[in-house]
């Protein structure tokens, strides 16, 4: 076959099912075809739906072929195809950018992403052309597996003249009868993410499947600023969605052109809300085919780079996902206290900081504990970074010298020269920024908040700004990125001449936050809905009926909750109510293994048995890691021992190759997988080394959230591991322990060699 030709609703539909190898040999359609039809015509596979009327839309062409086809490399098809996806949704919706990940180059129309490739090979890549001879058309025409120059490229358009004069034909043929072979490798997903089942339409949510309290938020009028907030498994996000499209709808019905926002903190979570979106938008509004209405589907740094014209500067974010962004921030933190400490000059004149500070820098510098660079990225989104302090400057002095405020369960900074130290680390942190060229999360949402108090935002607010905006992982927000978010809307004022309130829909619950970020630090009163976001005063609906977990974990997570250190923040921090509506199910259980080594094979090999077991296969069993440390030493053992038998997650970009898991089980941390859920959890490392008694209120917090998050992402089966090496279980499993919410297991013993 020469080429695969879809529209790109037909495209964008294939992430409603799972693929796996055997589909691309033939391309077909699974037997309930959700609307579409495959045809044949001049050798080229054209997939389209079956009620389509016209040929004068828009297509998405993949040209094939063994050699240098965009599916040539038969180990990463599955992830090819994702891309191909993403890149489409890029063009024809506004509501996905292409990551900055996958290195984007282009030259006019011509543009090349980064190829998925098994052997890691980073040169290869995929091109796209999205004008072929001037069309609405996206032809993407070749994989390569080394970067070269454009103007040397192949453009194989007698393919593209081929498939483009097909596909009149194709539309007026006849759907071709479902042959046995077309069914390889090609099923509907049994869920899409966040326990999303597919099927019911958008009227059937709103009417049967939504709670009394979930239907009172969808009802809520554009009229002010609205809360939804709930544990883990509530239905947030769904209630979101289901508000975003159901008003959407009803505003197409009125004249006026409205535009509607969807603001998330990653690209992985962009890519949940647009799966959840397609399944229940029989209309076509997230793809602009009504006149009157327009979604966006965005991060909310996507959202500042394409306002702040980083490209015409030259300059590069370090990431447009908040989470990506600020695992590479601390690699750069950590960068500059190695720096600092090979300066005799510098080691110097820090050498009478705290102990506790010494102690934690030396720690990193040898690469034995690196809770310190969590601590100063807290204090920098924070403090520095959110207020502009600098060294040097006014704000530094009043900071260094202790004037400004800070709460006791920040890191903790006695000395004027232990902030001075800190200072120090962010003025060369800033520097290193600066040679690459670059901004990170923090300063790029600064500069964001300040263009929009710009005469150039005023000027084009009622242009560009939204009428309603929905806020789903609230609680991942930092208090500046939620200062931006009333900014966005547009100017509206009552018939008396008030300005309207702005209709902001969030979702959130702080206690699946694994940073201490969420605070108003700064404001006397802490609180998250302050008067500098502009959400004071918000209606508030809370949740409590839980869908995605049994009565014994939703035990557990009561008893967990119990631990977390009191937080300030009045009317936010209660506690946990869940009320699970699953049936019962196994009591979570604990297992304390000898030694690192013995975990690690007990519980991958344990995970690998029954992922090939479990109905749904791999994606629904996950190894999730608390301790971001040995995350990255099992890494890199399970690319060898468990290679192929495992899919690492290790960002949140979008989770699409999930869906072609197959038989791999899932293994990462938990704030990668926050809103997916899966049967089986083993929640490994919950060490009391991580988080000892005498650390700090926001190291233990910030632990428990990871614990909080790992094990609400279970359904019915939650196994939890801790090591004797690295000091046993930790003291927040205790009060589960003695009320019997969580049972001790007997711990394996190894096999004597003979």
């Amino acid at each position: 076959m020469r080429a695969l030709v879809l529209t790109p609703n037909a495209l964008f539909r294939l992430s409603q099912f799972s693929i796996t190898s055997d589909w691309f040999n033939d391309f077909g359609l699974p037997e309930h075809n959700a609307g579409l039809k495959r045809v044949l015509v001049d050798d080229v596979v054209y997939i389209l739906e079956v009620d389509l009327q016209t040929d004068d839309g828009p297509i998405v062409i993949i040209r094939l072929s063994a050699r240098d086809g965009v599916f040539c490399d038969v180990a990463s098809q599955s992830t090819a195809l994702e891309r191909v996806i993403t890149v489409g949704r890029s063009i024809y919706t506004d509501s996905v950018v292409i990551p900055t990940g996958w290195r984007k180059h282009q030259e006019g129309a011509v543009f090349s992403v980064q190829a998925p490739s098994r052997s890691n090979n980073w040169r290869a890549r995929i091109h796209f052309d999205m004008r072929p001879k001037g069309s609405t058309d996206l032809f993407a025409f070749s994989r390569s597996e080394d970067v070269e120059d454009f103007v040397k490229l192949d453009r194989h358009e007698d393919v593209y003249d081929v498939a483009r004069a097909g596909f009149a034909e194709a539309v007026l043929t006849m759907p071709e009868p479902v042959r046995a072979e077309s069914l390889a490798g090609i099923t509907l997903s049994q869920r899409l993410p966040q326990g999303f089942v597919q099927g019911a339409t958008l009227d059937q949510w709103y009417k049967s499947k939504l709670t009394n309290e979930q239907r009172s938020f969808v009802d809520k009028k554009h009229d002010g600023p609205v809360r939804l907030r709930g544990s883990a498994g509530t239905g947030k996000t769904i209630s979101l969605v289901i508000k975003f499209m159901r008003d959407a709808k009803n505003a197409d019905t009125k004249n006026n052109s409205t535009k509607f926002g969807f603001l998330t903190h990653s690209f992985a979570s962009v890519d949940l809300v647009n799966s959840i979106c397609e399944s229940l938008d029989s209309d076509g509004l997230l793809f602009g085919r009504q006149r009157n209405v327009k979604l966006e589907v965005r991060t909310l740094y996507d959202l500042a780079h394409k306002n702040l014209n980083f490209e015409l500067d030259q300059l590069a974010p370090l990431s447009l996902d908040g989470r990506e962004g600020r695992r590479l921030q601390f690699e750069l933190i950590e960068a500059v206290l190695r720096e600092i400490c090979i300066s005799p000059i510098a080691m110097a004149h820090y050498s009478k900081i705290s102990p506790a500070l010494k102690s934690g820098w030396t720690m990193v510098v040898e690469g034995a504990d690196k809770r310190l660079v969590t601590e100063i990225m807290n204090e920098f989104a924070s403090v520095l970074d959110a207020d502009g302090i600098r060294a040097g400057e006014d704000k530094g002095e009043r900071y260094a010298k202790g004037v400004s405020t800070r709460p006791t369960w920040l890191m903790n900074l006695p000395q004027e020269l232990d902030r001075r130290f800190i200072l120090e680390v962010h003025r060369r942190y800033r520097k290193q920024l600066g040679d690459m060229n670059t901004l990170s999360v923090d300063q790029m949402v600064g500069d964001f908040n300040s263009f929009l108090n710009s005469n150039r935002w005023d000027r084009i607010r009622n242009r560009e700004g939204y009428d309603a905006l929905f806020v789903d992982e609230l609680h991942l927000f930092t208090s500046i990125e939620r200062q931006t978010l009333h900014k966005l809307i547009k100017r509206n004022v009552e018939d008396d001449g008030r300005p309207k309130r702005p209709p902001i829909f969030m979702a959130y619950d702080l206690k699946q936050s694994p940073w201490d970020t969420f605070a108003q630090y700064g404001d006397s009163d802490q609180n998250l809905f302050g008067a500098a976001t502009g959400l004071q005063g918000s209606d508030l609906v809370k949740l409590e009926r839980v869908f995605r977990y049994t009565p014994q974990v939703a035990e557990f997570l009561t008893d967990l909750d119990s631990t977390f250190p009191a937080v300030d923040i009045p009317g936010e921090w209660e506690a946990y109510a869940g009320k699970a509506e699953l049936g019962d199910g196994d009591k979570p259980e604990l297992t304390v293994f000898q030694d690192e080594v013995t975990l690690f094979s007990t519980v991958f090999t344990e995970a690998q048995r029954l992922a090939r077991s479990v109905d749904g296969g791999g994606r629904r069993v996950a190894v999730l890691c608390v301790s971001e440390e040995q995350f990255d030493k099992y890494l890199k053992a399970a690319s060898g021992q468990f290679a192929e038998r495992h899919l690492p997650i290790t960002s949140r970009e979008p989770l699409s190759e999930l869906r072609h898991a197959g038989k791999r089980f899932i293994f990462s941390m938990p704030e990668y997988v926050a809103g997916l859920q899966f049967d089986t959890v083993f929640l490994i490392h919950v060490d009391a080394a991580d988080a000892p008694l005498d650390a700090g209120d926001g190291i233990r917090r910030r632990f428990i959230s990871n614990i909080y998050l790992g094990a609400s992402r279970a359904e019915k089966t939650l196994r939890i591991s801790s090591c004797l090496s690295r000091g046993g279980k930790s003291d927040v499993l205790d009060m589960a322990l003695e009320r019997r919410s969580l049972k001790e297991a007997a711990p394996p013993t190894r096999k004597k060699r003979k």
